[in-house]
């Protein structure tokens, strides 16, 4: 009889997630962080689950599991945020969630303060500073791009549709509204300060947003209650990050400097990653003439790309993502966005966006994706 390691069994999910879009490279807290979010079976489990969509019936023939016992573990995943349930109307259709998904996006949706959350992260701030945040952000394709906050933009004749938030609000049917998950991990590790801004307000769309409110990671808002919550998180001076793509964005968050995934690492461990959020098309100018040298733009920055020297602000282009912050908080209207020089390469859809985040990894993408059809 062969017996095998339980050890292994953790070892072939960490080998499942490297041949996907984000890695999770080798750090003493990934073994203890594994151990803690699932038991050897389920490691065992999820290290056979393809991370694109398929049916009940269709995994049970590879599995070579009943289909009630098998839709009944992929249930209890999805309401977990580890197995993304998708249904279009016909077929309902599972898929493993990608290790970013599972362990910086869905794990804090909820917000709960329970045994689990204050055990699991420490081990994730940790992981991510030791590890995550140089292969999550050392790439030229981010998952997350600014997009300028209303009516920051000098000329807006340029504006295309996918960079102007309220027509990009406008055009979702479904809105849903969860606890920003960055500022939840923080918030229950003694080694980090509590994020004092406004919790509930990590947005979700469409497809993305149903399946937040069908498995309890989140509750269904209006319209009107998503441009309320992008109000306030503008004046608080947050970062609207939206989905990466020019289509099918499904996803904004309001980044705050302090805790933010994307920020964190680049305010509070200077040249660890160039940058957060991929920039957007636009960026910071100024009229000398009507800034008072107040500061206020300098502090509110989540970039650290304006310092004041002697009443003047000095700015580092090269930092400025164009996310708005420093304009919508100038009360002398002396900061504004223009249009940068060139146009930023997003990707038209997130199909586009996998396939670049794969080779970016020196992945092969028609493998990776032939891997992950059954068949």
């Amino acid at each position: 009889m062969v017996i095998v390691s339980k050890t292994k069994y953790y070892k072939d999910l960490i080998e499942r997630f490297n041949n996907w879009i984000f890695r999770l490279p080798d750090s003493k807290q990934l073994m203890p962080l594994l151990k803690i979010a699932f038991t050897p079976e389920e490691a065992q489990f999820l290290a056979k689950i393809p991370f694109i969509g398929h049916t009940a019936e269709q995994l049970s023939e590879k599995i070579a599991m009943p289909v009630k016992e098998l839709t009944e573990k992929l249930e209890s995943f999805a309401r977990k945020g580890i197995v993304f349930r998708y249904d279009d109307g016909s077929t309902i259709r599972y898929s493993l969630c990608d290790s970013n998904f599972i362990f910086y996006r869905s794990i804090g949706w909820k917000g709960e303060d329970n045994k689990f959350n204050r055990k699991i992260s420490p081990y994730l701030n940790q992981y991510y500073i030791d590890a995550f945040a140089i292969e999550f952000l050392d790439h030229p394709t981010q998952g997350l791009r600014a997009i300028p906050i209303n009516e920051t933009i000098k000329d807006t004749r340029q504006v295309v549709p996918y960079e102007d938030i309220i027509k990009v609000v406008d055009n979702f049917k479904y809105y849903s509204v969860s606890k920003c998950p960055c500022s939840h991990r923080h918030n229950l590790d003694s080694d980090f300060e509590v994020c004092e801004h406004e919790l509930e307000r990590c947005l979700h769309f469409d497809t993305l947003g149903k399946y937040c409110v069908e498995n309890g990671l989140g509750r269904e808002i209006t319209k009107e209650e998503t441009l309320e919550i992008l109000k306030r998180a503008a004046d608080a001076g947050l970062v609207h990050g939206i989905s990466n793509t020019q289509g099918r964005m499904d996803t904004i968050c309001n980044c705050c400097s302090c805790c933010c995934l994307y920020l964190e690492s680049v305010v509070k461990m200077p040249g660890i990653v160039p940058r957060g959020h991929q920039p957007s098309n636009y960026i910071r100018e100024a009229d000398d003439e009507k800034c008072t040298g107040c500061g206020v733009c300098v502090r509110s920055c989540p970039m650290k790309a304006l310092e004041l020297e002697d009443k003047k602000v000095i700015f580092n282009p090269d930092r400025c993502i164009g996310c708005g912050v420093c304009a919508h908080k100038c009360k002398q209207n002396a900061s504004y966005m223009v249009h940068r020089d060139g146009e930023q390469d997003f990707p038209k859809d997130p199909r586009e966006q996998a396939i670049r985040f794969l080779t970016e990894r020196e992945l092969d993408p028609n493998e990776v994706f032939r891997k992950n059809f059954l068949g």
